[in-house]
């Protein structure tokens, strides 16, 4: 990779600018219209097929009402025979076996009458009768048929677990008397009797040619090839096939894909059988477990866009060939004016200040030779004043060194007052001079504007340690700030200043001047919040509300009011609550930033 990385930078060292302008133009150009075009095709064929595959899907649900429909025909026709009361009665005197020869003709006539006029519809091919305990008129194997007490009971134990006792069911090639054979399937439903429901007269079976669902799959009439298929459960009620050449698909496969797809779902994908591509899509019919599929050769879909994509790449490629064509032209121009320019350059590499170049055009190259005009009479100012700036930021540091070795110098003398003190057993003055050094260590900080939350938490209470010796321990200090807030890094010096005026304005104007200052600190969210309670004497609303003014007498808080507006913008800082006679609450309000501290502290100058 590096050989190659090597390869490429000695060629482009050794080109033209005109060439590099060339080269630069010809790989901007194919590449986006490689992109746009490889990009356009796709999104184009994604549109096609999701066009046609939300027109496949809208007729397969058409389709799926009309099967619905005449399953729910035959559904009826089936209620008209439970609820005939004629038929009824018929059943529930051959249940009793209380028959004669004249009640068996009777009868005989009347159920072929009631089954022969309801045969009659487009969707049904034949009704069955199943009777047990076999009455005569059971031999008559056309409508009427009988069925053993052992049957009867297994059909009742099937149906009765069944939604409003009925079952389609699949027979596939059922033979019929005279030699007929059909395809067919079967609605089954149990004839309960209504004086006895627990007692079963029959079973009604009516059989729906399948070459009856076949036409209705037929008649989805789509423009391209496609295969229909009926599926009740797992099992394959009917098909149908248009223009089956070009459809060849492996039955067990699209069996094991079909089981896969949720039975109650509407949708379409992408398959693959024997190396071919197809769009498979799934309908729903009704509420049952009968679902239409539909699958589409993809080829089909996806020829239509080919269209496209060829369109697409004869654009692009003209497009190519006039920008080329162009850029020759611009190159030439461009690389003219650079050359003249950067002779006049080389007269600046050698000390000739002041050269300047004739100016034409008012494009970008035009502006370099403004520049360079201006650049060429103000070298030397620029200069001096570069030497200057030098000049005065060596200045600047000999001041910061400075500065540290005065802090260095405070440091180590008041470490000194520390020993003297421990020394004349003074441990009061020894502790006052400790927290001195380490309030003057943290605000000084190192020269960094921003600390840690724990940093400016043990600046404070070597504040309040010094003004608790002062005032002989009235003063009562505490913090309830959560550990979590300890790294995060806030901007130094805003809590101290809030203590401070807690102390002067608030604890120091009661009686016997003690009082308690309640430091409060929490991570809300993405912000920080702290609060500074203190028991002091408080103030008015009218007072409170003059402290952040400019002309306020709240020069602390103002300050420490507009860096946290300056550091993090509006939504943050300073809100004061205040009754008089019962205390003032300051909140401060920060967002929260990186949970590392701002800056590392090097050397402890701390005391011991």
């Amino acid at each position: 990779m590096m050989r190659l990385l090597r390869l490429l930078v000695r060629f482009d060292a050794r080109l033209k600018l005109r060439s590099k302008m060339l080269i630069a133009f010809i790989v901007i150009l194919l590449i986006p219209s490689v992109i746009i075009g490889f990009f356009s095709y796709r999104k184009s064929s994604s549109i096609i097929e999701e066009q046609t595959s939300r027109a496949y899907l809208e007729a397969l649900r058409q389709t799926a009402i009309n099967i619905s429909y005449r399953l729910t025909e035959v559904e009826n026709i089936s209620d008209i025979i439970y609820t005939n009361v004629q038929l009824q009665s018929i059943l529930r005197r051959a249940s009793r076996q209380e028959l004669t020869i004249g009640d068996v003709i009777g009868d005989y006539k009347a159920i072929i009458e009631i089954i022969r006029n309801l045969e009659k519809s487009r969707n049904i091919f034949r009704i069955r009768l199943l009777v047990p305990n076999n009455p005569l008129y059971t031999t008559e194997n056309f409508n009427i048929f009988p069925i053993s007490a052992e049957e009867s009971a297994n059909l009742d134990k099937e149906l009765m677990a069944k939604p409003n006792v009925m079952e389609w069911r699949p027979l596939g090639l059922t033979s019929y008397l005279g030699n007929v054979q059909k395809s067919v399937v079967s609605l089954y439903r149990l004839m309960k009797d209504f004086e006895a429901v627990s007692q079963t007269l029959g079973v009604i079976a009516i059989d729906v040619n399948e070459e009856t669902l076949a036409g209705v799959l037929k008649d989805m009439n789509l423009a391209l090839p496609y295969r229909a298929m009926l599926y009740k459960g797992n099992s394959l009620v009917s098909s149908y096939t248009q223009m089956p050449e070009q459809l060849k698909t492996n039955e067990d496969e699209l069996s094991r894909m079909l089981r896969e797809t949720p039975a109650d779902g509407q949708g379409y994908r992408t398959v693959r059988f024997g190396g071919s591509s197809y769009l498979l899509l799934t309908q729903p019919v009704g509420n049952s477990d009968w679902r239409l599929a539909g699958l589409v050769p993809a080829v089909n879909i996806t020829s239509q866009s080919k269209s496209i994509g060829w369109y697409i790449l004869l654009l692009s490629v003209s497009v190519v060939v006039i920008v080329l064509a162009l850029s020759v032209l611009l190159s030439r121009m461009f690389t003219k004016r650079i050359r003249i320019l950067g002779d006049k350059m080389m007269g600046i590499e050698q000390g000739k200040f002041g050269e300047v170049v004739e100016i034409t055009g008012y494009d970008e190259i035009s502006l370099l030779q403004r520049r360079f005009n201006k650049m060429s009479v103000q070298i030397k100012n620029l200069i001096d004043e570069v030497y200057t700036i030098t000049i005065n930021k060596q200045r600047e540091e000999m001041k910061v060194l400075e500065g540290r070795i005065n802090s260095h110098f405070l440091y180590n003398t008041l470490d000194t007052v520390k020993w003297m003190a421990l020394a004349s057993k003074a441990p009061d003055i020894a502790n006052v001079v400790t927290n001195l050094s380490k309030f003057f260590r943290i605000s000084l900080n190192r020269g960094q504007e921003t600390i840690t939350v724990e940093k400016e938490l043990e600046h404070v209470r070597a504040y309040m340690e010094i003004q608790n010796i002062r005032f002989s321990g009235a003063l009562r200090f505490e913090t309830r700030v959560d550990s979590e807030l300890n790294p995060v890094a806030i901007p130094k010096l805003i809590l101290q200043p809030i203590v401070e005026n807690a102390i002067v304005h608030g604890i120091n104007k009661r009686p016997g001047k003690a009082g308690t200052i309640t430091l409060r600190g929490r991570l809300l969210g993405e912000a920080v919040e702290f609060v500074i309670f203190d028991d002091g004497v408080g103030m008015s609303k009218e007072v409170a509300a003059t402290l952040l003014l400019a002309e306020g007498p709240g020069y602390g808080l103002r300050n420490v009011q507009e860096r946290l507006k300056l550091v993090y913008g509006p939504g943050f800082g300073v809100k004061i609550r205040s009754k008089l006679g019962c205390g003032t609450a300051i909140r401060l309000r920060l967002q929260a930033g990186s949970l590392e501290a701002s800056s590392k502290s090097g050397r402890s100058d701390t005391l011991s």
